[in-house]
């Protein structure tokens, strides 16, 4: 009998953990921890689970790449057309600028930045077929040449400016009529092409303008898995899907590679892989059957979005991947609780080194000065602040740590200028700032720090001061004056989100070390909120939600995995990478939760092999 060592040239391993380099793409390995033989998968793929969408929804399509999609339009789970738009940055989903007509069962195709929607069904109230085209820049709808035929789910293909429709319904039910019309556009004009030779409308897509492919849908009288390739001129029949089906999600780039997957009305995961001649199954369809969905991206890298059943899959997110490295999202796992729970509390330091200060601690909203030090897995109390206080900010390190704003009274009447700068073993006064407030935010070190927002009681301050160690300097005021916001960064780089202005506030705004600056906008408006990380990397989390938002410098997404702990006036420390939330409200206690934040990464398609 032939082994492994004489096919490969070496012994199966022996590991007590699953090898990280790309590498091991195709290796067979045994981990003794797991007690399993393992792989990494790249030739063969399979689908993983993504980030779930904003609005629940099915029958419409998407577009883009699976690390840049986009998915508009819709019918809810209420049986009323959406408008939403969403866009998807391979790990978490944020909204975008609304259609101008809601509606289901759209054409679409283009880009992330540059899509076009086309036709689709407005009811109710009952079918509202239309001709009218929309055009997205990525952040807004606007209305471009109207389609020479009012129908739904057409199927398109190709980009903004060089575009393919084909297909469609043109009447509604009972008795349905599909059409086999196809139209070229080039970003303003619509250009009637040769006809597909199956009529219908509801299948899958793949490719661009000049080389497409069409597979599955409805037809007359029934579904059909007819599939049809297109090479700029005409539409040639070639081999059929080996699964009948329509309302299925199909991705590829061009007529010799193509992906189809899922569908109905018997409701299929399953995946299907075109190579230009047949198609061949997969032997891993979609973790979840669904039809009616969205879909965009190529064959070795495709994205499945929404679709029915509603209630368990309008809004789940799967990513078919050939490549062995697939996407993780950014998670939250339990730490060890604080000693003494409570709320509107400082923090400082790192996820591994923390630092939490004040507070305020229930029944009675009793002010604290107590002071706990975490070493990633427990809190130990250290020295007290000379002045018990609460809604006061935190900057600097566990062993530097300086604290400023608050008050020592409730109601929170006695708003004070009182600093306090930490050593790594006590609380020592620090020369006080300029503006009396609470619940202000900061950013940077205990010798270069950065203090702004909060509340003069009464009334929200914008008020900025700059601390080099020694003073407080008044600089520029932010745009919005708010309080119980959160930040992240540096004195010179600095980012401030969320808050209440009054009303909870969505705005963001970065500061250069001169002026702050109106940025793209937190997708939940919250206060009492959590924040860490530095200017071009930071994460929002809690408050009035417990939902988690990523910034990469331009834009806030949705992490798909929201914090354990449902809180307000919590507090942050450390990084995206590795971020710390503590204390907070939960509405009737105080909380002396503590949870690690884990940000996003990658890693292997791993595979447990197991005999049948």
């Amino acid at each position: 009998m032939t082994t492994y060592k004489e096919l490969f040239g070496k012994y199966v391993q022996n590991v007590t953990t699953d090898p990280t380099s790309t590498d091991a793409e195709g290796q067979i390995w045994y981990n003794s921890t797991s007690g399993t033989f393992k792989t990494a998968l790249g030739s063969y793929g399979v689908w993983i689970s993504g980030g779930s969408m904003n609005t629940s929804r099915a029958y419409y399509q998407g577009t883009g790449t699976q690390s840049a999609a986009l998915g508009f339009g819709g019918y809810l789970s209420t049986s009323t057309p959406s408008n939403a738009t969403e866009a998807y940055n391979g790990i978490a989903w944020t909204n975008g600028g609304n259609l101008n007509t809601a509606r289901y069962n759209i054409g679409a195709f283009g880009t992330q930045t540059a899509a076009v929607g086309v036709g689709g069904d407005a009811r109710p109230p009952g079918s509202q077929f239309n001709n009218s085209v929309e055009n997205y820049n990525g952040t807004s709808w606007t209305t471009g040449t109207a389609y020479p035929l009012s129908l739904q789910s057409a199927l398109g293909f190709g980009t903004q400016t060089a575009g393919l429709v084909a297909g469609g319904g043109v009447t509604p039910a009972p008795a349905s009529a599909r059409t086999a019309v196809t139209n070229t556009y080039n970003g303003s004009t619509w250009t009637t092409v040769n006809s597909m030779n199956t009529a219908r409308s509801a299948g899958g897509a793949a490719g661009v303008q000049t080389s497409a492919l069409y597979f599955g849908g409805s037809a007359t009288p029934g579904n059909t898995n007819a599939t049809e390739s297109w090479n700029g001129s005409t539409w040639t029949t070639v081999n059929s899907l080996n699964t009948t089906r329509s309302g299925l999600g199909g991705a590829g780039s061009s007529n010799v590679s193509a992906l189809a997957f899922g569908g109905g009305p018997s409701i299929t995961s399953a995946t299907e892989i075109w190579n230009g001649t047949s198609w061949t199954n997969s032997p891993t369809g979609l973790a979840n059957a669904r039809q009616q969905l969205g879909s965009g991206g190529t064959q070795t890298a495709a994205i499945a979005m929404g679709g029915q059943p509603y209630a368990s899959l309008g809004t789940a997110t799967e990513e078919w991947t050939q490549s062995v490295v697939v996407p993780v999202a950014g998670s939250w796992s339990s730490g060890g609780n604080l000693n003494t729970a409570r709320y509107i509390l400082g923090g400082a330091g790192l996820q591994t080194a923390g630092l939490g200060f004040g507070g305020y601690t229930g029944p009675g909203a009793i002010v604290r000065n107590s002071t706990e030090s975490y070493n990633g897995t427990s809190w130990a109390s250290v020295n007290n602040m000379n002045t018990a206080r609460g809604y006061l900010a935190g900057i600097g390190t566990q062993t530097a740590a300086l604290t400023f704003f608050g008050t020592t009274s409730v109601p929170r009447t006695a708003v004070n200028t009182t600093t306090e700068s930490w050593n790594g073993t006590s609380w020592s006064p620090a020369p006080n700032y300029n503006t009396a407030r609470y619940s202000g935010k900061g950013a940077g070190t205990q010798t270069a720090g950065l203090g702004f927002g909060g509340d003069v009681f009464p009334g929200r301050s914008n008020a900025t001061e700059s601390f080099n160690g020694t003073s407080w300097t008044s600089v520029n005021s932010m745009n919005t004056a708010r309080a119980f916001l959160a930040s992240a960064g540096t004195q010179t780089a600095a980012l401030a989100f969320g808050g209440n202005a009054p009303g909870d506030s969505a705005a963001t705004e970065s500061w250069n070390g001169t002026s702050w600056t109106n940025v793209n906008s937190l997708n939940t408006a919250r206060s009492f909120l959590g924040g860490c990380g530095i200017q071009t990397l930071a994460v929002a989390f809690g408050g009035n939600t417990n939902a988690t938002e990523l910034w990469n410098g331009t834009s806030w997404t949705n992490n798909p995995t929201s914090m354990s702990t449902t809180r307000t006036n919590l507090t942050g420390a450390g990084t995206q990478a590795a971020g710390l939330g503590f204390g907070g409200y939960t509405g009737t206690a105080s909380s002396g939760a503590t949870e690690e934040f884990t940000g996003p990464s990658t890693t292997l398609n791993y595979k447990t092999l197991t005999t049948s």
